[in-house]
């Protein structure tokens, strides 16, 4: 009986951390700001893969200070061994501002405290930065593309 009840509690607090996330990225999406990338080899200064591709959609929350990322349609490149948000006009590279972390589910989605002046200058100017995602084949940058509202 006593297991029975332990197994009970474990179970339930496990289901009740994995909803806080969820609600976590729902608060996130509904009080903040989205911008969203259309990632592609072509992109790439210097080139990248040339079948690869990738949307990014990126939310700022001023309110929760937080950002959240979701890298997803994933296609003809894997695996991604690292993913940026870089701070860098279009044609140009610059510098990683934030890393998009890999979820422990797979894939790369999740939210993090925001740093201020990455939320404030992306907010302010969104086509300054872009998404890349690096692969052991190119290291440098498989895909990339430009925020944008």
């Amino acid at each position: 009986m006593k297991k029975r009840s332990l197994l009970a509690a474990v179970l339930t607090g496990a289901i009740a951390l994995s909803a806080c996330a969820t609600l976590e990225e729902g608060i996130a999406e509904e009080t903040a700001k989205t911008y969203y990338a259309t990632l592609t080899g072509r992109q790439v200064i210097g080139g990248g893969d040339p079948d690869g591709a990738a949307r990014a959609e990126i939310t700022v929350s001023d309110e929760l200070d937080q950002i959240c990322w979701d890298l997803n349609n994933v296609a003809n490149i894997v695996p991604i061994t690292a993913a940026h948000i870089h701070r860098g006009a279009q044609g140009t590279n610059g510098p990683p501002v934030f890393t998009l972390k890999r979820a422990n589910e797979g894939g790369y989605k999740g939210c993090s405290d925001a740093l201020e002046w990455t939320g404030d200058r992306i907010e302010n100017n969104p086509e300054l930065f872009y998404v890349n995602a690096h692969t052991a084949r190119y290291p440098d940058g498989a895909i990339r593309g430009q925020l944008r509202d």
